[in-house]
């Protein structure tokens, strides 16, 4: 066998700091923990928070300031329009504060229901049938130029509401 001068020369390290490995800063040691972190944060606020909770006499009060605002808002020189605006001001009303479906029926489809306004005592659904009826003939009436005593209708309309919001 040949003899090989080949060596393997092992040098030793000067100093003691030089055999422990180095420590570099990833960005994934960052991203990692701020992600976790969002998360956390996001998870306890869906956890934590406060569900809102549905205040039937809150939305039945808020739907009676919106009719009545709607009321007091009518232009006099529109005619038969307002006619119109009161009967859709009473219907949004009706179907916010007490889940009618009123604003998306015809009048006869309102007033042959028989579960229409369950919740009412009968003079008053009485009432309403009759407003509506009457409301129904000026607006689907053949008079055209007819003159409607606005302050009248606003009168009865703000009435009609009280005692429906009352109940």
């Amino acid at each position: 066998m040949a003899d090989s001068k080949t060596t393997l020369e092992l040098v030793e390290s000067q100093e003691a700091m030089d055999l422990v490995p180095t420590w570099e800063l990833e960005w994934w040691w960052i991203a990692l923990p701020s992600v976790f972190l969002i998360l956390l944060i996001l998870l306890g606020y869906l956890l934590l928070r406060k569900s809102k909770v549905y205040d039937p006499k809150r939305a039945k009060r808020e739907a009676f300031q919106q009719a009545l605002s709607e009321l007091t808002e009518m232009n006099v020189s529109l005619g038969k329009e307002n006619v119109i605006m009161v009967s859709l001001v009473m219907r949004k009303y009706l179907a916010k504060s007490m889940n009618e479906p009123a604003l998306y029926e015809t009048h006869e489809e309102f007033i042959g229901r028989h579960d229409a306004i369950k919740d009412l005592d009968a003079e008053l659904k009485s009432d309403i049938s009759n407003y509506f009826s009457e409301l129904a003939l000026i607006k689907y009436g053949p008079v055209e130029n007819q003159v409607f005593y606005v302050d009248d209708l606003k009168h009865r309309s703000v009435k009609l509401l009280e005692r429906i919001h009352a109940a």
